[in-house]
């Protein structure tokens, strides 16, 4: 198995720099024929380019607010496990990121779940989107990341309005 070493060792690069031109990493910019050669090289040698981890690309662009809401937390049941307040960050048509959470529990549930958000400001406050946390941050106070659920289409137009306005 050909390693990122090798292929530095090979075009006399540093392995961090490999790394970051086959994972196309922001950061230091390469010349083309830089990143050419790293790529015909790793190819030629027989590297498995489906190890590589590649940046995270959004589907839908997210726009940053403070948006009030409703938060609901549900069980995997759909019964309701708690409810209280926060604010959303940045938004699109795929997730949002929320933070400053206030919950009366003071905790989210161990077992699986799913939350819901409804806006507390026109023209989004008669829908709720409601999703899955795909990442969460303790750290101080509570933020996540929330993969929306499919969206029909009245609350697709209106979320379009807010992400994209």
């Amino acid at each position: 198995m050909i390693t990122q070493v090798e292929i530095a060792r090979r075009v006399g690069l540093d392995v961090s720099s490999v790394n970051k031109i086959l994972n196309k990493r922001q950061g230091p910019v390469f010349r083309k024929e830089t990143i050419r050669k790293v790529f015909k090289i790793a190819r030629d040698m027989g590297y498995d380019f489906g190890r590589l981890k590649y940046a995270h690309r959004r589907r839908f662009p997210r726009k940053e607010l403070s948006l009030g809401v409703e938060l609901y937390v549900y069980h995997k049941d759909g019964s309701l496990y708690d409810q209280g307040v926060a604010t959303v960050r940045d938004i699109s048509l795929g997730g949002a990121k929320i933070c400053d959470v206030a919950l009366p529990t003071g905790s989210l549930p161990v077992t699986p779940f799913s939350v819901g958000i409804r806006p507390m400001q026109k023209p989004v406050d008669d829908i709720e989107l409601q999703g899955t946390i795909v990442r969460l941050n303790a750290n101080g106070s509570t933020s996540f990341g929330v993969q929306f659920g499919k969206l029909d289409v009245a609350a697709e137009k209106k979320l379009r309005r807010i992400s994209n306005g």
